[in-house]
Order: C-alpha cells, then structure tokens, then sequence
C-alpha cells in the first residue's frame, strides 16, 4: 500500500476504497429518494438486489474503518486524537438523527451507519494489539448472528417499546453483526491482505479524493439530492 507523502500520511488505496463506498452510497440514496418520490417503483429496504447493493456499501465503509484503525493507531495508541475523532463522528450522528426527524418523522435514524462507526472505531482500536484475535471475533459474531445465536433483537423490541424509537428506520446499521466486519477489517491491514497497488490515474486518484472527504460528503449529500428532487416535484 502507498502512503502519499503529506502530513497526516494517508493511505491511498483506503482512500480509494472509501471514495469507491461514498459514489455507491450517493447513488443508492438517488435511486432510494426516486422511490420516495413515486417516480420508481422497486423497494431499497425490501428487494434482494438492493439489499445486496447495501452490504457491498456497508462492508466496504465498515472494512475500511477496520483498516485504518489498525494503520493509525496498532505503534501507538493516541488517546486524545481518538477521543477526537470519536466526538466527531457522535457529532455527526447527532446532526444526522436531527435532520432526519425534519425529513423522516416517522422513521428517522436513530443508529445509521455513522452512529455505528463512532462505536465500532474504540472497540476496534483495543484490537489493534491482537489482530489474530481480532479476526476470530469478528468470524464468531458474523456467524452467531447468521445461525441465530446472537442478535440486537431483543433490545430493539425493548427500545421501541420504552424509548420511543420508531419500528422503521431509513437507515440501520445493527453493531451485531457489523462489527465484525471491522474487526476483520483490522485483521486485513495488520496481514496486508488488501495490498493492492493502485495505479494513480485519473479514476482512482478522483475517488481518492473523495474518499479523504467521505464523512463530509455523507453528510451533505442526501440534503442535497433531497432538496434538487423536491424542486423537480414541485416544478
């Protein structure tokens, strides 16, 4: 893997990675809001081919957190700048489930994918010492939950019940069974298993780009298609 030569030393294929995840999420959402809108009539929560198009999108995201916790933090664990970039990501979700109450009453996001990451990202850096462990629970907890033996189901019903949460959501990332898949991810960076050497041309550097700004982008870009089809409706 290269690291490109500036000050915070980033990965360039991680970045490829995030900026391949973010182009998909952004065109899920188009084809998620034209279904809102009327104007398509397959269904992104329900449909096997969506269903499927989502999990490519969640583990590519949730690999890569794996990934780059184990690359920053497996010499050295800073503990103010994962406190930092921890409080980021709740202050993101936060404004994530605000805005969604305005454009999603009835099902707005009370733990999306962000809310997810902004757990997963400490629990996966107490792993960054024990990468073979790492990918032994993150198997175990994929597979208790494919088997039925391990679920969030539970406190969900508990949650809805007691805490209000609605039964449907517009975006959930379930800690069972996707942190596992972070926690594999931390075994992929530690055996470099994701070490293919990328050529910097004129698509991956593009997607590189967008990925060093993935957080950013997620967060403004659903608004923003959002918004730009409501005018069309209106129009």
């Amino acid at each position: 893997m290269k690291l490109t030569k500036n000050k915070v030393h980033r990965c360039y294929e991680l970045d490829v990675l995030r900026g391949f995840a973010i182009v998909l999420m952004v065109i899920f959402h188009f084809c998620y809001d034209l279904s809102i809108f009327g104007w398509a009539s397959y269904n992104t929560g329900q449909d096997l081919e969506w269903r499927i198009f989502r999990a490519i999108i969640v583990t590519s995201f949730l690999l890569a957190v794996g990934m780059s916790s184990y690359l920053a933090y497996h010499k050295h664990i800073n503990l103010r700048k994962l406190t930092m970039a921890t409080a980021k990501l709740l202050f993101v979700a936060l404004i994530l489930t605000i805005g969604s109450l305005f454009m999603y009453p009835s099902a707005w996001v009370y733990f999306g994918i962000i809310h997810l990451i902004a757990v997963a990202l400490p629990i996966s850096v107490l792993f960054v010492r024990i990468p073979n462990f790492s990918l032994i629970i993150g198997v175990l907890i994929i597979l208790s939950y494919s088997l039925g033996w391990l679920s969030m189901e539970p406190i969900w019903s508990w949650s809805v019940k007691h805490l209000g949460i609605p039964k449907t959501t517009v975006d959930l990332a379930s800690i069972i069974p996707w942190l596992g898949v972070v926690l594999i991810g931390v075994f992929v960076m530690h055996k470099q298993l994701f070490s293919i050497r990328l050529p910097e041309n004129t698509v991956f550097n593009k997607l590189s780009t967008l990925g060093q700004y993935s957080l950013i982008i997620y967060l403004v870009h659903q608004p923003i298609l959002y918004a730009v089809l409501l005018a069309v409706k209106s129009l």
